[in-house]
């Protein structure tokens, strides 16, 4: 029951973090049309796309897209996509960026947080259990 609804806080943490960091670039960002310049594939075979793209005061940036994939390549090298930035990146690494992808761009946390309410739902239901057997 406790590992349960640890899982869960853990679970729906995440994919709130996730939702949150979309809705930034989403609301804040900019928009961009760039160029897929690679697909860095990580650990467990997490697909990472990196687009190549122009800030709007001219900077080209390579920025990493935030939603990581193994279930299917989204994107090849060459490929044109929009995509949203954040203006005031300044810094040495990647810029994170968020593909435009429809829907599919919260795949991962729907999935998180989706997969938390359900272990959260169990480990209620196995909390009132243990009540049940332990009040018998």
């Amino acid at each position: 029951m406790a590992a349960s609804l640890l899982l869960a806080a853990t679970c729906l943490a995440v994919g709130y973090q996730m939702s949150a960091r979309r809705v930034e670039l989403l609301r804040q960002g900019r928009q961009a049309v760039g160029v897929v310049v690679a697909i860095d594939v990580g650990v467990r075979g997490l697909k990472t796309v990196v687009a190549e793209f122009t800030s709007a005061d001219g900077r080209r940036l390579e920025g990493l897209d935030i939603h990581k994939t193994q279930w299917f390549a989204a994107n090849e090298v060459g490929d044109r996509v929009t995509l949203y930035y954040d203006p005031l990146y300044e810094g040495e690494a990647r810029p994170d960026i968020l593909i435009e992808r429809g829907l599919w761009i919260w795949s991962d946390p729907a999935l998180l947080i989706g997969g938390g309410i359900l272990l959260l739902a169990l480990g209620v239901y196995l909390a009132r259990q243990q009540r049940r057997n332990a009040s018998h």
